[in-house]
Parts: structure tokens; C-alpha cells; sequence
């Protein structure tokens, strides 16, 4: 999880939190309606924190390390840091780059020169 989603899903809790007290104090005062905006708005508060506690940090894939031998396990984290210094080294965020299907680059970038294109 990134700093912003855990951020959010504490925001939401703590809305989420209000929501439901206010939604308590609507049915004590038999505001029927006000309890069911309240408790409505509690929903989405919870679906959107269950959303962001979902997230990911890309690359941040842990599910299956527990069952890896050492070996495999090292093996596999090599592949990961290589893959993502290939990736990182070959795209381009250049929208030209993108456009031409990776033929030319803008005159901005600093991959332009070293393009073999």
C-alpha cells in the first residue's frame, strides 16, 4: 500500500465512523430519512476504504514468498530487479516515442540520442 491509500482508508474509516453515529442519532430522534442518507453514505465509505486497502505497490507481490525455498526465493527476486531495470531503461515517456510505435523521440527527451532509431 502507498502512502496516499493508507491515508485515504484512514480518512474513509473515520468518515465512515461519523457517518454511522450521526445515522444512530437520526434514529433516536426518529429521523428515518436522515438515518438511511446517513447509513447510505456509511456504505460508500466502507466500499471505498475495502477499495483502497486493496491496492498494491507495483512489483510488491508477497503472496507466494512464504512457500519459496531460499534458493528459488533469491533466484526469483534477481529476476524482478532486473526485469524492472530493463523496463526502466528501454521505455520512454515521450508521447512521440508512444505515437511512432518507438521509431523517433521528441527533441525534449533525453533518450533521443541514445535511440537507435
Amino acid at each position: 500500500m502507498t502512502r496516499l491509500s493508507t491515508a485515504l482508508a484512514v480518512l474513509f474509516g473515520l468518515a465512515m465512523v461519523v457517518a454511522v453515529s450521526v445515522g444512530g442519532q437520526c434514529i433516536n430522534e426518529a429521523r428515518w430519512l436522515g438515518a438511511a442518507a446517513a447509513y447510505g453514505v456509511a456504505g460508500v465509505l466502507l466500499a471505498g476504504m475495502i477499495r483502497e486497502l486493496g491496492h498494491t505497490v507495483p512489483g510488491d507481490y508477497t503472496d507466494d514468498i512464504d512457500t519459496l525455498a531460499p534458493a528459488k526465493r533469491l533466484g526469483r527476486l534477481r529476476a524482478a530487479r532486473e526485469a524492472r531495470r530493463v523496463t526502466r531503461d528501454t521505455t520512454c515517456s515521450c508521447p512521440r516515442y508512444w505515437d511512432t510505435i518507438g521509431a523517433e523521440h521528441d527533441d525534449w527527451c533525453p533518450q533521443r540520442f541514445q535511440s537507435v532509431a
